[in-house]
């Protein structure tokens, strides 16, 4: 049956908000309504166009993750809701930054700044923060078995970011697996990675010491893979863990 004149389709929305249509109302419909809504100064409206956005293939995806960045925070976290579980590498890029500025500006902002020995303790302290623990308290290794992929990818991310690829997990996870691999008893590997990112110490003084976070070097001059530590209570005991975690994370979202 044809579509009778001035009769809105499944997608259409029309000026006003009338159910009926009177004769003669302007309909802001299809793609062109759904650019006008989302360019509207009422964030109401901007809101109710974002899923019917995401049904005009690419130029639509591409209003959503231009909404991330919306001056309202409601139609920004729509955006991010609508987003969070898409694969596409640019959505991803985008959900990840949105995220990181949201979440952790401050983590950044140390990093950015090279405060290596303060991001370190930022990211130890919202790494706590996401399972509501105390700065003070350990987070056990079970714990990190579910930790939040979005999370650890985006501390990753940063810690990838703004040392040139010297510093991060993924960076202390290809160097643990390498050992990992070599090895079959766990303490070599263990005594092997610590030697490798500068965890450890010889000398003519102290042999096989372990370091503490008093003891680790805060600089890009460190070893590859030398940070993040995370303090005494983390460090050595959950860098296994935070890195199977981390390769998971990484299998649920390859193609």
């Amino acid at each position: 049956m044809t579509q009778p004149l001035n009769q809105p389709d499944k997608h259409d929305a029309v000026l006003g908000g009338y159910a009926a249509i009177p004769t003669g109302a302007v309909i802001l419909g299809g793609w062109d309504g759904v650019r006008r809504r989302l360019a509207s100064s009422r964030p109401e409206e901007r809101l109710a166009a974002l899923p019917e956005a995401l049904q005009y293939g690419q130029r639509g995806l591409n209003l959503v993750m231009r909404a991330l960045g919306d001056r309202a925070p409601e139609v920004q976290q729509a955006a991010y809701e609508l987003l969070q579980n898409r694969t596409e590498p640019k959505v991803m890029r985008a959900v990840d930054q949105f995220y990181a500025s949201a979440y952790y500006d401050r983590v950044q902002r140390l990093l950015a700044g090279q405060q290596w020995q303060r991001a370190d303790q930022e990211t130890r302290v919202v790494m706590l923060e996401r399972y509501g623990l105390d700065v003070d308290e350990p987070l056990q290794a079970k714990q990190l078995q579910g930790f939040p992929c979005t999370d650890l990818r985006i501390l990753d991310q940063l810690w990838l970011k703004y040392s040139q690829g010297r510093f991060g997990f993924s960076v202390q996870k290809a160097i643990w697996q390498k050992y990992d691999r070599l090895y079959w008893n766990k303490s070599e590997v263990w005594r092997t990675f610590a030697d490798r990112v500068g965890w450890r110490t010889h000398n003519l003084f102290v042999d096989n010491h372990w370091k503490r976070h008093s003891e680790i070097t805060f600089s890009l001059s460190a070893p590859v893979g030398h940070l993040p530590f995370l303090g005494d209570k983390f460090g050595i005991f959950t860098v296994e863990a935070i890195i199977n975690r981390l390769t998971e994370c990484q299998r649920s979202i390859a193609p």
